[in-house]
């Protein structure tokens, strides 16, 4: 236990260092996807909340494209797919807005459409982040291996840090 308070200790103290370098940094970008490592990413950052403060969280949310193969669906119904699938999103935004609301912290949500790890890769870009804080769920070397990992992907392709919460 000492050992683990010790750690943690640590943490907060070169977290707090780094934000003393990171004058710049007003943008996180957070993908949440109301898993439970999500939803701990999210409360780092609220028990971390002065670490934060002056900067904006963009939470969000990305729903995979809808794939048709042929041509059976018609423009309208592929039209209404979308709309469902932003609305989808936006009941997990509202869910990550719930837990953020009277923290102090300042945040906007988004939601998404496409594949996870480019479309946040596009959101560090459009929305100026300097961090991703988002989180992992911790899947073996062999899981991560034959499934891959939307956390891993995102390391790769974006061209800032990112915190892993697990």
């Amino acid at each position: 236990w000492r050992s683990r308070q010790t750690r943690s200790v640590s943490h907060i103290c070169l977290l707090m260092k780094a934000k003393k370098r990171m004058n710049g940094m007003e943008n996180v970008l957070v993908p949440f996807d109301e898993s439970k490592s999500a939803r701990r990413a999210i409360q780092y950052l609220i028990d971390r909340a002065e670490l934060f403060a002056g900067q904006k969280l963009h939470v969000i949310n990305v729903q995979d494209e809808v794939k048709v193969f042929g041509d059976c669906l018609t423009q309208s119904m592929i039209d209404e797919m979308h709309e469902s699938a932003i609305a989808y999103s936006s009941e997990y935004t509202t869910s990550a807005a719930a837990m953020l609301k009277g923290t102090g912290l300042r945040f906007e949500t988004h939601e998404l459409i496409g594949d996870a790890p480019t479309e946040i890769a596009k959101a560090v870009k459009e929305y100026d982040c300097h961090l991703v804080v988002m989180g992992t769920r911790g899947m073996s070397k062999l899981g991560n291996l034959l499934m891959g990992s939307v956390a891993t992907r995102v390391i790769h392709e974006v061209d800032v840090p990112v915190l892993l919460v697990k």
